[in-house]
C-alpha cells in the first residue's frame, strides 16, 4: 500500500486497528517477513510489488513542490504494480487521471 508521506502514521494506525500486520518501508524495523508493506510515496521509486493499492493520488501529487514534479511522483507510484493496481481516493483525481 503506497500512501502520501504525511499519511504514513495514520495508515499504520488504521492497519494496526484492523489487525493487519504490516511492514513500514523506510522505517528502522524492516524485516521482510510481512506480506503487507506500507510504503511512503517518496520511497516507492525502484520498488516493484505484485499488487499495489495507491491511497489518495491527489495528495501524493500535491505534496511535491510543483505540478510537474507531483505528476512524475504519481507516475512512479502508479507503475510499481506488476499484476494488480487499485486506487483508493476521496479527493478528486489529478486532472490527467480524471475520467
Amino acid at each position: 500500500m503506497i500512501v502520501p508521506d504525511a499519511w504514513v502514521r495514520r495508515a499504520a494506525t488504521t492497519l494496526d486497528d484492523a489487525g493487519l500486520e504490516h511492514l513500514e518501508l523506510g522505517s528502522d524495523h524492516e524485516d521482510g517477513a510481512h506480506r503487507l508493506h506500507l510504503v511512503p510515496a517518496t520511497v516507492a521509486k525502484g520498488l516493484e510489488f505484485d499488487r499495489v493499492v495507491v491511497v489518495e493520488p491527489a495528495a501524493i501529487a500535491d505534496a511535491e513542490p510543483d505540478v510537474r514534479t507531483g505528476l512524475r511522483r504519481l507516475y512512479v507510484v502508479l507503475t510499481r504494480a506488476v499484476t494488480g493496481l487499485a486506487v483508493v481516493h476521496g479527493l478528486d483525481l489529478p486532472e490527467p487521471l480524471a475520467p
